[in-house]
């Protein structure tokens, strides 16, 4: 339990600040990403489950990791030194072992996700069906379309899972970061540290990403040319690969060192260790 509280106008500056002075130091791999994003908005619309978009995928994932270990190289350089494992490669182009680490944690956070939604979803089948059977209707057949209001149960019932998702990523949030200011794979190890926080730390989530999101909205409206959309879209991808990801990445830095354990606190056993905590 870290004890400290964190002020989001400090956080949001330092976040800022960070992006502002550490952007154009990972540039290249920055540019990646943008390129990434916008051949994505340029493919046709019948191609979003081909094997190219998936690649394309795959792609963005892979740089956005080498963006954000360059990223933390950089945040927490001063703290190791002449360490070469937080030197940082030209324009952000490197793959180490803080990549690697950060890669595992990503992984590892998704197979945990993906296992708590498909324990949700048999759930689900399972309560349906008992329904079901107490109520003496049958199942319908599994080509009949949902009816609005059983589409509306349906997505109610993912309602709640969600929400404790979107708990669980504010706890756990700062994982990347402890990846690499440690030197280890550090998931829920970081749960810790946010408690406590966990307002500000959700308004500080939420709010970074604010800009993009309202430009999403204004992308969706159906009333705007086509031609202003794809610029829209296109400015999007530049706030999102130069500004929102180093400012996130800033964010957590910036948690992390304020609210991981001194030293004292290590050697005494306060700190939970290893990715489970």
């Amino acid at each position: 339990m870290s004890g400290r509280k964190i002020s989001v106008q400090t956080a949001v500056k330092a976040a800022f600040e960070f992006a502002k002075v550490n952007a154009p130091k990972t540039a290249g791999v920055l540019s990646i990403i943008l390129v990434l994003d916008i051949a994505g908005i340029l493919a046709p619309a019948s191609a979003s489950v081909s094997p190219a978009l998936v690649a394309l995928q795959g792609l963005k994932a892979l740089f956005g990791v080498i963006a954000q270990g360059a990223l933390y190289r950089i945040a927490f350089a001063s703290a190791h030194g002449d360490d070469p494992e937080f030197r940082v490669g030209p324009l952000g182009f490197q793959w180490g072992k803080p990549e690697t680490r950060l890669l595992g944690a990503h992984l590892l956070l998704f197979f945990l996700s993906f296992l708590g939604l498909l324990f949700w979803v048999l759930v689900l089948i399972v309560s349906m069906g008992a329904g079901m059977f107490v109520s003496g209707t049958g199942a319908a057949p599994l080509t009949s379309t949902p009816t609005p209001e059983q589409a509306s149960h349906m997505l109610a019932a993912f309602v709640p899972i969600f929400f404790v998702a979107l708990c669980v990523y504010v706890r756990v949030c700062l994982y990347s970061a402890a990846t690499v200011a440690e030197r280890k794979i550090a998931v829920f190890s970081t749960w810790p540290l946010t408690r406590g926080n966990f307002w500000p730390i959700l308004g500080l989530v939420l709010l970074l990403a604010v800009p993009v999101g309202v430009l999403n909205l204004v992308t969706a409206w159906s009333g705007i040319p086509r031609a202003l959309t794809i610029v829209i879209e296109l400015a999007t991808c530049v706030l999102d690969a130069f500004l929102i990801r180093p400012m996130y990445c800033g964010l957590y830095a910036h948690l992390y060192t304020a609210l991981r354990p001194t030293p004292e606190v290590e050697a005494g056993g306060g700190a939970a260790r290893g990715p489970w905590g």
